[in-house]
């Protein structure tokens, strides 16, 4: 499974601006409805919110993975967030999120959405990649050194 291949140059936001897991998160859901990906942003929002309120998504070391499964998708999506100054997304370690990988997932594609939560979560273990991705210059940037993550690492 390629990560890479998931990801989209208009997905991909370099320096958000935002606070608190709601308002990342409706920030997120609106840039995907503003690509014509979800029509519906408070029924993505509600299934999002609905599973940090299970436990929040920030799994540490600056990194968060919400997700959820949204049945008017036909394909998984996902979108890369990240925040030089860092959000409280109220992680486990509580320290800022910089880094967010927003997976969104219809029913039908369970396995594909469990096997890419394996996969971010295991790129992100990695500080130095961490780091490369905050220092991207352009979306291009970020997705060539997850493409290079991925060939080393298949």
């Amino acid at each position: 499974m390629k990560l890479h291949h998931y990801l989209r140059p208009d997905l991909i936001i370099l320096d958000l601006q935002t606070e608190g897991v709601e308002n990342t998160l409706r920030d997120l859901v609106h840039n995907l409805a503003e690509r014509g990906l979800i029509q519906d942003e408070q029924h993505a929002l509600d299934a999002l919110l609905e599973r940090e309120a299970a436990q929040s998504t920030g799994i540490g070391c600056g990194v968060a993975i919400p997700h959820a499964v949204y049945p008017e998708l036909s394909s998984t999506v996902i979108e890369l967030a990240l925040s030089r100054t860092g959000i409280d997304f109220l992680a486990l370690d509580e320290k800022p999120v910089h880094t967010i990988f927003l997976l969104l997932s219809p029913p039908n594609r369970s396995s594909t959405h469990i096997k890419l939560l394996a996969r971010i979560a295991r790129l992100m273990r990695l500080p130095d990649i961490r780091d490369e991705l905050l220092k991207a210059g352009s979306a291009e940037q970020v997705i060539e050194r997850i493409r290079q993550f991925d060939e080393q690492h298949p």
